[in-house]
Parts: structure tokens; sequence; C-alpha cells
């Protein structure tokens, strides 16, 4: 048995700006630590789940006109 977490979070860039960096680097570190105790469901097997990721973009898609894809970065 495991314990599954899965977080998809769009927060506005003013809105982001203002958090105190210290806060964001927090943030950072504890999802890498909990990242490195994290295992790939079913490892080695034909229905093997990637489960151990974290990434982050910064999100183009509410830019109109914006031919930019987002490029996620692994946190």
């Amino acid at each position: 048995m495991m314990y599954r977490f899965m977080l998809d979070l769009a927060i506005p860039e003013a809105v982001y700006d203002a958090i105190p960096q210290a806060k964001k680097d927090a943030f950072k570190d504890t999802i890498r630590a909990m990242k490195a105790l994290a295992v790939r469901i079913n490892e080695g097997q034909p229905n093997e789940e990637m489960t151990v990721k974290a990434n982050w973009h910064l999100c183009l898609h509410d830019e109109i006109g914006n031919t930019i894809p987002c490029v996620e970065q692994e946190i």
C-alpha cells in the first residue's frame, strides 16, 4: 500500500511573486525531500507507473496569440 500525491496548481504571477522567496525555497526543498522517498509503482513490470516526478513551468496558455510551448522543469 502506498500514499500517492498528485498536485497541479496554477498560481497567478502577481500572487506567486508576492510570496517571500524563503517560503518558495522551503516549498521546493520539501518537494525534493518527498521526491527522494518516492518509488515507482510496479517498478520493472509492464504496468509500471512513473510516480517519481515533480515539475513546474511558467504557463503561457492564457496569453493571447501565444505560440510558445510551456517547458517543464524538474523540481
